[in-house]
């Protein structure tokens, strides 16, 4: 049995991680600070499974956490796109420089091997696709820049310390427990929740707009391989399905799976952050044209290196994954 420590482990996929890791056998230590976790993802039947330590990964007393640790699995961060656009400090603070304390902590306590996740979004501006994990990138909104110096600094620390890290570049990860309550909730979730309340979603661009989705169970395995595998420190993997799938063909989806006629509102993309004004106030505003490039960009993810690497490939269909998903957020609507 292992100690294993997974920061962000009230968060959507770090509570499932735990879950499973603590199945296995595993000593699961929490971390999280709140902010944006929730206590109740960490309860089975109403008690905690594994250890909860309610603490910023930025605290000098995360080195008590890791101390004795195996592995960590590093996914506290700051994720909402315009969040992070509309707090640069606390962005660039969270998530590079509590990335550098928990490298940092976990080299000074010997911690064999970190798994840190990163996005596809630093393929922000690509081209080409499906993207590949040694293309050049070069984003620009603050996510996906922060969390580009992220993956710098876990190359710092494999390069200079030979230290094990491993980075994981999340496609849109859907599920069980994807967070429907925050301001800009994800896409699949925010129509679930809305249609079983029966409301009228509202959606923009044209519903045109193709991403790659991946199924939470699926980056799960994707971490434990990363964990285990003897090939994967040094390395950066897409965490991908490989296939794209539009606005309009996850929404007729859902729709079908709940029975409804209930069709979106679409509107300009240029709108999709307008419950963040901060962003367009001031002597220079965001621009519009970059939100509605954003809004309207095409993601697709190479699996091959993990698959060749890793053997690993994502294996859960989409219908079945968005039943699983949409079933879930009925019943919290139930019980609420």
């Amino acid at each position: 049995m292992s100690r294993i420590v997974i920061t962000g482990a009230a968060g959507f996929i770090g509570s499932q991680l735990g879950l499973h890791l603590h199945r296995a056998g595993h000593d699961v230590h929490l971390v999280d600070n709140l902010k944006y976790g929730y206590r109740e993802n960490l309860l089975v039947d109403g008690e905690t499974f594994g250890t909860f330590h309610q603490t910023d990964i930025r605290d000098p007393s995360l080195a008590t956490v890791l101390a004795g640790a195996d592995t960590v699995f590093h996914l506290a961060a700051i994720s909402a796109l315009p969040v992070c656009q509309s707090e640069p400090f606390e962005a660039i603070s969270c998530n590079v420089a509590g990335t550098a304390n928990v490298l940092e902590a976990s080299r000074q306590a010997g911690v064999r091997r970190v798994v840190v996740a990163s996005t596809s979004a630093v393929y922000e501006n690509s081209k080409h696709f499906p993207c590949r994990e040694d293309d050049v990138v070069s984003p620009t909104l603050l996510y996906s820049v922060s969390k580009q110096q992220t993956e710098q600094l876990c190359r710092s620390y494999c390069a200079d310390y030979d230290h094990e890290v491993v980075v994981t570049r999340y496609y849109n990860v859907y599920g069980p427990q994807q967070d429907i309550r925050r301001k800009s909730p994800p896409f699949v979730g925010y129509v679930a929740r809305e249609l079983i309340a029966g409301r009228q979603p509202v959606l923009h661009s044209n519903g045109e707009q193709r991403r790659d989705y991946v199924y939470v169970d699926d980056v799960i395995a994707m971490n434990v391989a990363c964990m285990e595998h003897p090939a994967a420190p040094g390395q950066i993997f897409n965490v991908a399905s490989g296939r794209s799938w539009s606005v309009n063909e996850l929404y007729t989806i859902i729709a079908e799976i709940l029975g409804t006629d209930i069709r979106p509102v679409f509107r300009s993309s240029g709108l999709f952050w307008e419950k963040y004004d901060d962003l367009f106030g001031g002597a220079k505003p965001l621009k519009r044209e970059k939100l509605a490039a954003e809004v309207d960009k095409f993601s697709l993810g190479s699996t091959f290196h993990a698959e060749t690497t890793l053997g690993w490939t994502a294996t859960m269909p989409i219908r079945q994954g968005l039943e699983a998903t949409v079933q879930h957020i009925r019943r919290l609507s139930v019980a609420a």
